[in-house]
């Protein structure tokens, strides 16, 4: 769902116009990235606008929107710098690990890059993937989270029908894990119906079921909530949500087979993650039912 472009420093620093033209297109809501690539891309970008514009005002300005290119823009993915010129360790990184598009000053002999040149709003580099239609399937599911999943340091899964007793909500969960990192804090929120499944019931089967799906240095928190606020499903990480239209379950028997998932945009993110927040939770409603650690 969410594409990652390395982008060549020199290829973008041509004009401030470019420049802009090239960063406005990327962000997490926008369903493609710019790889940190290597770490010290920021400074490459840099270095390439001054000696192209030798301390004119358009190499200041590149420097400006430059230094407050947001996280969900240029995103770090633990990539190796390599040796050489970016071009070569570029193409080598890409061989190793595909990136989605590089983004290049020339054309390379590879159908995945694209010259800056090239750019504009009908290349298939751009096709919008801000929704998409899914199977309800883990593994599809999972595919579709892959990228906020293995970038996140907090993952927030919001669905007010989570019950681990069930295998519909079990197996999507295990596929997520697959592409969490350690250190990854999960909190999962679940809505309280009268009449439901009781608090300890909830508890009882959320331990014994995360005690063997965390991965090792995954922890967790479960939070329930009075059902009554609660109604959308969403996974959000910090550095952004997908909205689930159906629910964070697979399909069972006379359920929606498909679902059909979106890109939250920053003004939306951002209140569902305040939201779904532990000071503002602890204020207003139950608090955590148990925190695993594995």
């Amino acid at each position: 769902m969410i594409k990652e472009f390395a982008v060549e420093p020199e290829a973008i620093v041509s004009s401030y116009r470019d420049f802009s033209y090239v960063v406005e297109k990327f962000g997490v809501c926008e369903g493609r990235v710019i790889s940190r690539f290597p770490k010290t891309w920021k400074r490459l970008v840099y270095e390439a606008a001054q000696a192209r514009h030798q301390g004119r005002v358009e190499g200041k300005r590149i420097e400006e929107r430059l230094r407050r290119l947001p996280d969900e823009v240029l995103v770090a993915m633990s990539r190796p710098a390599g040796t050489g010129g970016w071009i070569e360790v570029a193409i080598a990184e890409h061989q190793r690990q595909p990136f989605d598009y590089l983004l290049t000053s020339t054309p390379q002999g590879i159908a995945e890059a694209v010259p800056v040149e090239n750019l504009d709003g009908e290349h298939p580099c751009l096709q919008i993937t801000r929704e998409i239609s899914i199977p309800r399937e883990p593994e599809a599911m999972a595919s579709a989270c892959a990228f906020l999943l293995k970038t996140a340091k907090v993952i927030k899964i919001i669905d007010p029908h989570v019950d681990f007793s069930k295998s519909r909500f079990r197996e999507p969960f295990k596929a997520f894990m697959k592409h969490v990192r350690a250190g990854t804090q999960i909190e999962i929120y679940r809505g309280m119906d009268d009449g439901g499944p009781t608090r300890d019931f909830l508890r009882q089967n959320a331990e014994r079921f995360l005690q063997t799906a965390l991965p090792v240095g995954v922890h967790a928190c479960i939070f329930l909530l009075p059902a009554g606020p609660m109604h959308n499903r969403f996974l959000l990480t910090d550095l952004g949500g997908i909205k689930f239209g159906v629910g964070l379950d697979a399909a069972g028997d006379n359920a929606a087979p498909e679902d059909e998932l979106s890109l939250m945009v920053p003004d939306v993110w951002k209140s569902r993650w305040g939201h779904y927040s532990l000071g503002e939770l602890l204020g207003e409603w139950d608090r955590a039912v148990t925190t695993i650690t594995k």
